[in-house]
C-alpha cells in the first residue's frame, strides 16, 4: 500500500493579489512562512519514506520548513500549470487582449493552452507520470501547487464539467491518497486544521 500526502505551498504575495503564478518562481510571504511553520508542528510526529517537492521556491521552502530533517527530491513534474503569457497578470486588471485569451482558455481548459502555457490535460498527464514512478508501498509526501493537486484528483476521479478549479486547495493544506490492491482511496482533501488562528 502507498500513502501519498500532497501539500500545497504556503501563501505568496501573488496569491493575495490574485495574480497568476503558474511556473513563475515566486517566494513565500510572511504569512506563508508562518503557515509552513504550523504545518511543521502538524507533521512533527509523522514519518515518510520519501519526500518530494516542486522545484519552485514557494514549494521548496514550504517543504524544508515543514520537514527540516529531510532534503526533498525536486521534481519539475510537480510544478503548477504553466499559464504562458498570462503569468503575473491579475485576473481583475487584464487588458482586453488578455481577457480574450483567458476566456478562450476557460472555454475548455483541459485541451486548450494559453500561448506559451499548458492545458489541464497536459498537467494531468504530467502528474500521472510522477505518480507512476512512485514506489508501490510506503508513505510519500509531495510539496506542490493547487492546480497540481487538483490534477492528481482529476486523474483519479475524472474531471469536473466547466471550471477546472472547483476543488478548494488552500495554502499548506493536506490532501491524502491511499493506493492498494483495491484501487485508490481519497482519505482527505484540503485538510487545514493546523492553520487555526493563522492570519
Amino acid at each position: 500500500m502507498l500513502e501519498l500526502w500532497l501539500i500545497r505551498h504556503g501563501e505568496t504575495d501573488w496569491n493575495t493579489q490574485a495574480r497568476i503564478q503558474g511556473s513563475s518562481d515566486t517566494p513565500l510571504n510572511a504569512t506563508g512562512v508562518r503557515q509552513a511553520q504550523h504545518l511543521a508542528r502538524r507533521l512533527a510526529h509523522e514519518t515518510f519514506d520519501a519526500v518530494y517537492s516542486s522545484d519552485m521556491q514557494r514549494a521548496r521552502l514550504t517543504a524544508t520548513t515543514a520537514l527540516p530533517s529531510h532534503e526533498p527530491r525536486l521534481d519539475q513534474r510537480l510544478r503548477e500549470l504553466a499559464y504562458g503569457v498570462l503569468e503575473g497578470k491579475a485576473w481583475s486588471s487584464m487588458t482586453a487582449e488578455e481577457e480574450a485569451i483567458a476566456a478562450h482558455w476557460h472555454g475548455d481548459p483541459y485541451t486548450r493552452r494559453v500561448p506559451g502555457g499548458e492545458s489541464y490535460g497536459d498537467l494531468i498527464a504530467r502528474v500521472e507520470a510522477f505518480r507512476a514512478d512512485l514506489p508501490g508501498d510506503g508513505r510519500a509526501i509531495a510539496f506542490t501547487h493547487g492546480g497540481t493537486i487538483r490534477s492528481a484528483l482529476y486523474g483519479l476521479i475524472g474531471r469536473p464539467n466547466g471550471a477546472a478549479w472547483r476543488v478548494a486547495i488552500d495554502n499548506t493544506s493536506i490532501t491524502r491518497l491511499r493506493f492498494d490492491e483495491r484501487g485508490v482511496t481519497i482519505v482527505g482533501i484540503n485538510d487545514r486544521a493546523h492553520l487555526e488562528g493563522v492570519d
